[in-house]
């Protein structure tokens, strides 16, 4: 529970709107930053010892990332039985909401997305950061089209060559050697991740569905994925060359951003800091602020002080054009929430299946289900309001069988191979 004296401390300077998630790790808010007039999103983890997720580690690796496809970093607000991680705020969907009412996209719809979540963990693995999360849960998407990957409370900075130990993620997007309790590479295991992701969203279901560690270990090592007749062979040799179950046959993402089937992938480009930095300062003298007060927060990098939140908040906002300048005066465009414009039509044949629905798994507690009615589910740590989301997936019923689909091909896990059925 926050204390009085805590929600004092977040109060100053932030105003909570509501609830827009609950995770394994924490709550996120909604919540309005005062000085700024910005809505923000406040990711909430109680302090505990004996917890796996190590709230420092995720404020770390947050802060270091500055990128157009990742959510961006505003501040963290550190007390004794809390730390308060506030973020920004992206008003839209996430990718499993996304194609809850549709079958699956369309290669061409899939392409455009699936290039800016690549080009995201493109940005990670470069500097050694392993998400170890990325699901379709994790991958938002704003009104403009935009996409944005978040939840880094299971994301590690890794040293060359690192193998790793401890199991985590959330069960269908697991690489089978997490499954089989086998030291891995961080990164290889993300490449599986996104392998899954390109999968649902072109075919609208999961290449293997379990309920256990074992169970999904069993099936990936036993069992090959079909393939729709209607995926193109690029994209089909794309998965396989992800899902593939020896690491050193799986491609990296440097690998997969030369493949044919993802067209041209724009570079990442830094923004001009001088200038945009020179307009905070500018922003923050006229504030109150003294030059002596700005230089000391940015040379020791404080992230505790508020100045530090109004100037990472003001540094988003210029980047991505909500600050404007009228008459010799910064002025600040309010965020407003509005409803979500679908990227492209999307439109469902009648006799099309819904998005299957998903029995989730928790970031470490995995269980083994009973009925599929009466299966727990475990929310999804991300951004959006999640309280009501599961009552409007589709009935069991409705769950997309493979018998219903016409399949062309299979994939080998083992190997990569694409073979004809």
């Amino acid at each position: 529970m926050v204390t009085h004296l805590e929600e004092e401390i977040l109060q100053q300077d932030f105003r909570i709107l509501k609830s827009l998630g609950v995770g394994s790790f924490g709550v996120v808010k909604l919540a309005c930053h005062l000085p700024t007039n910005t809505q923000v999103a406040v990711k909430v983890l109680e302090k505990n010892p004996t917890a796996v997720a190590d709230n420092t580690s995720e404020v770390e690796i947050l802060q270091s990332l500055e990128h157009r496809n990742i959510v961006r970093f505003f501040h963290a607000i550190d007390t004794v039985n809390m730390t308060y991680v506030v973020m920004e705020y992206v008003p839209g969907k996430n990718l499993e909401m996304f194609l809850r009412n549709v079958a699956y996209l369309t290669e061409d719809e899939a392409r455009p997305i699936f290039q800016q979540v690549v080009t995201a963990v493109h940005f990670l693995h470069q500097r050694l950061i392993a998400h170890r999360d990325i699901k379709l849960e994790n991958i938002l998407i704003d009104r403009a089209g935009n996409v944005k990957l978040c939840d880094f409370g299971l994301a590690i900075q890794l040293k060359e060559g690192q193998m790793l130990k401890k199991g985590c993620g959330s069960l269908h997007y697991m690489a089978p050697e997490i499954l089989a309790g086998k030291p891995y590479d961080g990164l290889a295991i993300d490449m599986w991740s996104l392998g899954v992701v390109l999968y649902v969203l072109v075919t609208g279901q999961f290449p293997y569905e379990e309920r256990t560690y074992h169970g999904m270990y069993k099936v990936i090592s036993n069992t090959n994925y079909p393939l729709p007749y209607h995926l193109s062979k690029p994209c089909c040799q794309t998965i396989a060359r992800l899902l593939v179950f020896p690491t050193r046959h799986r491609i990296t993402i440097s690998q997969l951003r030369e493949r044919r089937w993802l067209g041209h992938i724009k570079d990442h480009v830094e923004p001009a800091k001088k200038e945009i930095l020179l307009r905070v300062v500018d922003i923050l003298c006229t504030s109150g602020y003294s030059c002596e007060e700005i230089v000391s927060t940015l040379t020791h990098r404080q992230p505790n002080t508020k100045l530090t939140a109004m100037f990472n908040i003001l540094k988003h906002k210029l980047i991505s054009g909500e600050c404007h300048q009228e008459n010799g005066k910064f002025c600040l465009n309010t965020s407003h929430v509005g409803a979500l414009q679908p990227l492209f039509p999307l439109k469902r044949a009648a006799s099309a299946p819904a998005f299957p629905k998903i029995i989730q798994a928790g970031n470490y507690n995995l269980e083994e289900e009973g009925e599929e009615g009466k299966a727990k589910r475990f929310q999804s740590e991300n951004m959006l309001d999640k309280l009501s989301c599961f009552e409007m997936l589709p009935s069991s019923e409705e769950r997309l069988k493979k018998g219903n689909v016409c399949m062309a091909n299979v994939i080998h896990s083992a190997t990569g191979t694409l073979q004809c059925t």
